[in-house]
């Protein structure tokens, strides 16, 4: 007699038990790392930033209720001028948070000029989410 059997029928297992029991834990612990893997997957995806990274140059377009340009004739959502008023910002997203965004926008209108060289002045605009209408930024391929 073998010792693996002489070890199972004093176990109270016979012989033939051992490789029913291992297929079973096998395919639990197969189970088990789906699970885990799936799971992980899932969480991975629901949490994942939607939308621009700080450092990209977007376009932050107003909802026209909010700056006062409701009106009663469409406005496409990407124009940048309504009813000749600027309905849009564009710049470099440097954070996002909950309740904003904080976009830094270069004033072109102003130019200083130091040692001749012409400098624009950098501004940094905490736009609240519940005034913009969308983002449009460029995606790299």
């Amino acid at each position: 007699m073998e010792i693996t059997t002489l070890l199972n029928q004093i176990g109270g297992e016979s012989a033939t038990s051992k490789p029913k029991k291992c297929a079973c834990k096998c395919r639990i612990i197969i189970a088990v790392v789906l699970a885990v893997l799936v799971i992980g997957v899932a969480c991975w995806y629901v949490h994942r930033p939607m939308g621009p990274k700080p450092g990209t140059i977007c376009t932050v377009q107003f909802r026209r209720g909010a700056l006062g340009a409701g009106a009663t004739i469409p406005v496409s959502p990407h124009t940048d001028i309504a009813n000749g008023a600027e309905v849009s910002v564009s710049g470099t997203l440097i954070a996002v948070n909950r309740e904003a965004i904080l976009l830094e926008w270069e004033n072109r209108n102003r130019i200083t000029h130091e040692n001749g060289i012409p400098t624009y002045q950098v501004h940094r605009l905490w736009i609240p989410k519940s005034s913009i209408l969308l983002i449009r930024y460029d995606v790299k391929p």
